[in-house]
């Protein structure tokens, strides 16, 4: 017998439940017994079940079993720019955990609109994720309270909120910018200009402008502000602001942009103004995203552990979903320095 499932003049009625149970001939106890394997079922109404979902090709409501159950699998990602490399490869690291440990994401693109993260947020609550990833900019106040109320698990990448007491995964960007800014000036540079994020980002803003400014008063020379050129992670931005340089300021040796599509942008300008990289100037970029490495020339850069980050700030979360303890939930990972032609007058042929 075949339940009927439409009526005539009307298209097909919604599937529950109900109809699985009485299409078998059982209780709607006995269907979910069977649904979520919780409890034993005799084996021919067990069958009986099967059939009539396979009849009615049943599909329970995943956010409606999540309520039963207090998990949904879903897990809640949020990004400030899709079409950066540098994210775009996280999210892979993201998502190889993700399709491992059985959960789905949602991506959310805010595009660095504040407006946008917190709607996209509330968007994400009202899906009753089981926990979110967050990338941004910057965590304001409102994302703060937000966090609060909600009690939902997060991770943070590249941030981190000791006051919330919630997870997090990074470098030590300061050390890192310090490092590479060393890098320059044990080559014998002196006016280091640098390409840096706006300073409300507080990781890859502030404190690698910081590292910046440390690495130079270690070596005896103060902060000279002509030097200092601000952008925001793009490619047309920073290819603007160093036309603008180079108008403006005498020649430096030597330019650390705080991101690798910022150094793109600043070496191409100085080649259409017949500037060669790295024979006049030595560029350096930081994250390493794919991109860098096939560059022409091929950019010195801080390598981040971008696709391992996604990976590992996805395994913390569901730690912290599933109850776990967790001895460390401020994690660092390391970095390192990959010299190649941006930076080298000989062409670098392997790492």
């Amino acid at each position: 017998m075949r339940f009927p499932n439409m009526k005539k003049g009307m298209g097909p009625m919604k599937i529950t439940i109900n109809e699985v149970a009485k299409l078998a001939g059982v209780s709607k106890a006995t269907v979910s017994r069977v649904m979520n394997n919780s409890k034993p079922v005799n084996p021919e109404k067990h069958e009986r079940v099967l059939k009539a979902i396979a009849e009615l090709e049943f599909k329970p409501n995943p956010v409606a079993r999540g309520l039963v159950h207090k998990r949904t699998g879903l897990i809640g990602v949020v990004i400030p720019d899709i079409t950066n490399p540098f994210f775009a490869e996280l999210v892979k690291g993201v998502e190889e955990v993700v399709g491992e440990r059985n959960y789905n994401m949602i991506l959310c693109n805010t595009t660095h609109n504040a407006e946008k993260e917190l709607a996209y947020l509330n968007m994400l609550k009202e899906k009753y994720v089981d926990g979110i990833i967050f990338m941004t900019a910057k965590v304001s106040q409102e994302h703060r309270e937000f966090f609060k109320k909600s009690q939902l698990p997060v991770t943070f990448i590249n941030r981190k909120c000791d006051d919330i007491h919630m997870a997090s995964l990074d470098i030590d960007n300061y050390q890192a910018a310090y490092d590479m800014t060393t890098f320059f000036l044990k080559r014998g540079h002196r006016r280091v200009a640098i390409i840096r994020a706006p300073l409300t980002d507080k990781t890859s803003g502030y404190e690698r402008y910081r590292g910046y400014q440390d690495a130079m008063a270690a070596y005896g020379i103060e902060t000279d502000a002509s030097l200092v050129m601000r952008s925001n992670f793009k490619i047309e931005s920073a290819y603007k602001t160093m036309k603008k340089f180079l108008k403006e300021q005498e020649p430096v040796t030597a330019i650390f942009a705080t991101s690798d599509l910022m150094a793109i942008g600043a070496i191409r300008c100085l080649r259409d103004h017949n500037i060669d990289v790295p024979g006049q100037v030595e560029v350096a970029g930081f994250d390493d995203i794919p991109m860098a490495s096939y560059y022409s020339p091929s950019i010195t850069t801080v390598r981040q552990p971008i696709l391992e980050m996604g990976r590992q700030a996805t395994r913390l979360l569901i730690k912290v979903i599933n109850g776990e303890k967790i001895k460390n939930k401020n994690v660092i990972l390391p970095y390192q320095l990959i010299p190649r032609e941006s930076t080298l007058k000989t062409p670098v042929t392997g790492e």
